[in-house]
């Protein structure tokens, strides 16, 4: 059914409508988990869900699975996002074909990123610049089948702050005419902005259902992100409100519930019935706003938890997002249990109910980016030339690293803002490793019981002590990778590291999948006794000097460690509470990081023409280079892991 037609029959009720917006996880688990909690969540009644779609394509298969399942398994109205910028015109057709096999009748139709011009090196159809251009194709193609929505921008599109609103909205009324159905816009938290904007749209002429899109904030961090990264105003209210609790991330997720009943109550005052709310893949906060507002009914507040399952997430670099008073036993939701349904909402929605970062459980629909968006520079072409110009040796590379972590420049290809203020404990250290050609690009120092409300390291409640283990990841050279590998597993037994070519080809001494780990248990049990291991050997950069074996029997290691999988860097201690582990390094999550990682050095590529001195050394640095994430166990040690990593 189309989303309008949907629309029309809750306005001929008088009632209000909401809807989900979901992302597809990095992993399978985490795919498999979103699955469920989508099935959860249908009790909430949406009017429709969407399903977002990844940079040129990125996303496809796992976009289309989810929102064939849950248009076809769970019977709800999906929307699926399509891009159509850097993408050729038969990966567009597929998505179309794709969607309409599985009965999907809606499509969300967006630009994405800034079309690449004659700059760019990689051949991608002309026929997709604009948003426009998808309406106008998929009218072509399908006729009248097809709802298809398009996006709306309250305070301007992040890429076009130099174009009026008048303009903008001529541009959003062009592909109305073009054939566009109905509007989702983009998050905001300023409502009277909002209003004004709308207004100004009905004034236009647009009469189509304009949808209003709200994102709770799940943590400090990521609001920071998200509103720098898309230039959203921060009304002084919020801001002020959010300043005193910043640390306190319980008290932050509170707000943000609290925040966005508010502004739904407001727009539903001025007349908004329709509310489009970004979940992040997450669930309590939304059945949360959802109650508090009156469109849901309050869960039993005499439901039994049974094993309540609790977790701590953090987005990247930002160890400190906490559960609150909840903690995970972390092996309660891996083996099959039933329970009544009300007993499964209570332990089943809040287990990750903060957005992970890519450190934190793999198994969470919510790992991974805040959107779901896949690999991308955060920063338009022309923005990303002037910070990063054109390097044409590894020592120009070795100076934007260093750039960065002296400040010098606001971000890199990997990054999403300025280091966080604990990397001044490690400045140093971090300039000395990228001035010698280790570029780091994640990195966090030692702390031993340090105050919660320490700061530079202090996350969660008042009263509480933090730790963390040293980490720190980087880029190494081909000629630097054997070395590199041989001095992690022989100068101390406190490492634990992984090590990863874009080719997929993997060394370490740490656990990762449980299960796959321990079917290697004696063949590399051989393999460290002297006996050839039946996988063999790296590349040529290890082949002879480093067998993959990782020697985990060794003092530090041992079989509990290779079987254990998960390694916690950062927990905390706080009164009345289970221990918070909100930083959890694994196997599947390094891997599914690895990908990304890789793929941010082919889009830095794609700034520069083809042949060009700066494509050439980046395609190269991109195949090459070996990507180490390495952890030092003994927290208390300050200094470890920078003098194993510098010997």
């Amino acid at each position: 059914m189309k989303i309008v037609d949907k629309i029309a029959q809750k306005s001929a009720e008088g009632k209000p409508f909401y809807s989900f917006e979901y992302f597809p996880p990095k992993t399978t688990q985490g795919l498999s988990n979103l699955f469920d909690r989508i099935g959860r969540m249908q009790s909430l009644s949406p009017t429709f869900i969407t399903c977002t779609w990844g940079a040129g394509g990125s996303t496809f298969d796992k976009t289309t699975e989810l929102s064939a399942v849950a248009q076809t398994v769970h019977g709800l109205e999906t929307c699926m996002h399509l891009t159509c910028t850097n993408m050729d015109r038969g990966k567009v057709d597929d998505a179309l074909a794709e969607a309409k096999k599985s009965g999907i009748q809606n499509i969300l139709a967006l630009r994405g990123d800034p079309p690449r011009g004659q700059e760019y090196w990689t051949q991608v159809d002309d026929t997709f610049v604009h948003a426009i251009d998808l309406v106008r194709y998929i009218r072509q193609q399908y006729g009248d089948y097809f709802c298809i929505g398009v996006a709306g921008y309250p305070e301007g599109h992040m890429d076009s702050t130099d174009i009026s609103s008048e303009l903008e909205i001529g541009y959003l009324k062009e592909k109305i005419e073009a054939g566009a159905d109905f509007v989702l816009t983009q998050l905001f938290y300023d409502v009277d902005g909002f209003l004004a904007w709308e207004k100004q749209c009905r004034a236009l002429g647009i009469t189509c259902p304009i949808i209003p899109g709200i994102m709770p904030i799940q943590s400090y961090n990521g609001f920071r992100r998200i509103t720098n990264l898309a230039k959203i105003r921060v009304p002084a209210d919020v801001a002020a409100a959010l300043e005193p609790i910043q640390s306190d991330d319980q008290k932050v997720k509170d707000y943000g519930v609290q925040l966005a009943a508010k502004m739904i109550q407001q727009l539903l005052g001025a007349g908004i019935t329709g509310f489009h709310i970004c979940t992040l893949n997450l669930e309590k906060s939304v059945r949360l706003i959802l109650e508090r507002v009156g469109f849901a009914q309050p869960a039993a507040s005499t439901r039994k938890l049974v094993n309540a399952p609790t977790h701590v997430n953090t987005d990247e670099g930002a160890p400190g997002t906490t559960s609150g008073s909840d903690a995970i036993n972390r092996d309660s939701y891996l083996n099959p249990l039933i329970w009544n349904p009300t007993e499964a909402q209570g332990r089943s929605e809040s287990w990750d109910d903060f957005p992970n970062g890519r450190w934190g459980d793999a198994r969470s629909p919510a790992f991974g980016d805040l959107d779901g968006y896949g690999a991308s520079l955060k920063v338009e072409p022309r923005k990303a030339l002037e910070m990063w110009k054109r390097p044409t040796s590894a020592e120009d590379i070795s100076n934007l690293f260093v750039e960065f972590i002296q400040g010098k420049i606001p971000l890199l290809p990997w990054s999403e803002g300025s280091p966080l203020p604990e990397t001044e404990a490690i400045q140093s250290r971090l300039v000395n490793c990228n001035e010698r050609g280790l570029w780091t690009v994640g990195s966090q120092p030692a702390v031993s019981g340090k105050p919660s409300t320490d700061p530079l390291v202090g996350w969660g409640p008042k009263g509480g002590y933090v730790y963390q283990k040293a980490f720190v990841e980087l880029f190494v050279g081909p000629n630097e990778v054997a070395a590199m590998v041989q001095k992690l597993r022989t100068s101390s037994p406190w490492i634990t590291f992984f090590a990863a070519s874009r080719d997929g080809e993997v060394v370490t001494n740490a656990a990762g999948d449980v299960l796959e780990e321990q079917k290697k248990i004696a063949e590399l049990k051989k393999a460290c006794n002297g006996t050839p291991s039946s996988s063999g050997s790296t590349k040529t950069t290890l082949s002879q000097e480093t067998p993959v074996c990782a020697a985990p029997f060794t003092k530090g290691g041992g079989e509990d460690a290779l079987v254990e999988g998960s390694n916690a860097v950062t927990w905390g201690v706080f009164p009345g509470k289970e221990i918070i582990q909100p930083t959890v390094i694994e196997k599947v999550s390094f891997l599914a990081w690895r990908d990304e990682a890789f793929e941010i050095w082919r889009e830095w590529e794609h700034l520069y023409p083809r042949g060009s001195a700066s494509q050439k050394l980046l395609h190269q640095i991109g195949h090459d280079y070996w990507l180490f994430n390495v952890v030092h166990n003994d927290f208390r040690d300050e200094n470890g892991i920078w003098d194993i990593v510098l010997a």
